[in-house]
């Protein structure tokens, strides 16, 4: 897209110099964009003149000597920067540059560089390119994961199934769900209920209740961080707006006529891609790299804790035929070193409370992981700024 915004505005820049008609027969448009005349001796002289306009070569380089372009026009001498003060042939509201070339963009373009929370001058009537350079990327710091012992040694059992066969009958039961609430604390919860002389599949629905044991709690990862991973600081760098100059003829030789630079803004030569490495010319010599498009997509991983090794908790549950924990019907003591136990009830009773007490509970130790650099830092299309070095007035 950038090759063809360079061309797009060379081309106008060749049409104009096409209209930009000669006296006689002796100037004529070339390639380049330059316009030129041709004296007795057939040695090329520039023509001077404002395009669009019809305008005389100059005299004969033999003939005077004052206006022979290898007199008046040294190219040898110019160091590619803009002509301060000169407009040599420009209209009052431009100036006389070189264009770029050599692996920069044909004419130089106003440029606006800032933080992203300045303000950038009012924008110009062209395509404003985005770009950042001076790019720095933060230091990739992650903090380190330890884990911490839960605030709470057991997880309550969260599985209570009351069976439509008594424990020692090892044939298929009806099973009927009579769980606590999610995060349940222990204490009397009634959100379950079986009533009594409740049937299933032609016999009692309560015969039996087998409760799920309880389970050391894991533990607590610190520090706490979202499950995506913590986002690394974001780069540092510099924002720039660009638009290209437009040309408006030919000046001094073969320099070119472009708007003078506007209030806010700042002339450089652009390079892209490969050539964005190319040394800046001397009096472009404020260089700035950096690229179209800048991402920093390095973040750190969250911090998890293995399984806990070593712990141990034990507690007492009970289920009730009311619903405020009075009239009680099974109790069981259920450690976390063993599977799931059972206790046969009266059949066809109610189940419509319960509750759970820790006896004893020890956190086991966890091994901490996370806490390390995950992706890489994203950048596209490399770009170069060669700017005229800004003045920096007296102390």
């Amino acid at each position: 897209m950038r090759a063809f915004r360079t061309f797009a505005s060379y081309l106008g820049t060749l049409i104009a110099f096409g209209l930009a008609a000669c006296d006689a027969e002796s100037c004529v448009a070339v390639t380049e964009g330059y316009t030129i005349c041709y004296n007795d001796a057939d040695e090329e002289v520039p023509c001077c003149g404002p395009p669009g306009e019809k305008y005389a070569c100059p005299p004969d380089a033999g003939d005077d000597a004052d206006v022979d372009a290898g007199d008046d026009v040294d190219a040898g001498d110019d160091d590619g920067g803009p002509e301060a003060g000169s407009s040599s042939g420009c209209p009052d509201h431009a100036q006389c540059v070189s264009p770029g070339g050599g692996g920069f963009d044909h004419f130089p373009s106003f440029v606006w560089m800032g933080q992203e929370t300045d303000q950038p001058p009012a924008p110009l009537a062209d395509v404003a390119w985005e770009s950042w350079v001076d790019v720095v990327f933060a230091e990739p710091v992650c903090p380190v994961c330890s884990c911490a012992a839960p605030p709470q040694g057991c997880l309550l059992p969260g599985s209570w199934d009351a069976n439509s066969t008594a424990c020692q009958d090892f044939s298929s039961p009806y099973v009927t769900p009579f769980d606590p609430p999610v995060g349940w604390d222990g204490s009397c919860t009634s959100s379950t209920k079986i009533p009594a002389g409740a049937v299933c599949d032609g016999m009692p629905c309560v015969r039996s209740l087998v409760v799920e044991p309880p389970v050391v709690a894991p533990c607590v990862p610190e520090p706490a961080m979202p499950p995506e991973g913590l986002p690394l600081p974001p780069p540092t760098r510099t924002k720039v707006i660009e638009y290209v100059s437009a040309s408006l003829g030919t000046c001094g030789g073969f320099q070119v006529c472009i708007p003078k630079t506007p209030p806010g803004f700042r002339l450089c030569l652009v390079a892209h891609g490969l050539e964005a490495g190319l040394a800046c010319p001397e009096a472009w010599s404020d260089r700035h790299t950096g690229w179209i498009e800048v991402e920093d997509k390095r973040s750190c991983s969250a911090c998890s804790c293995g399984a806990p090794q070593d712990g141990f908790c034990e507690v007492r549950v009970k289920a009730y035929a009311d619903e405020a924990c009075g009239n009680e019907r099974g109790s069981l003591v259920l450690p976390s070193t063993e599977g799931p136990k059972c206790v046969d009830l009266t059949s066809g009773t109610a189940l419509e409370s319960q509750t759970a007490e820790v006896l004893s509970a020890q956190a086991g130790t966890c091994v901490p992981s996370g806490g390390e650099i995950i992706g890489e830092p994203w950048t596209a299309a490399p770009v170069t700024f060669c700017c005229v070095p800004e003045l920096v007035p007296p102390p």
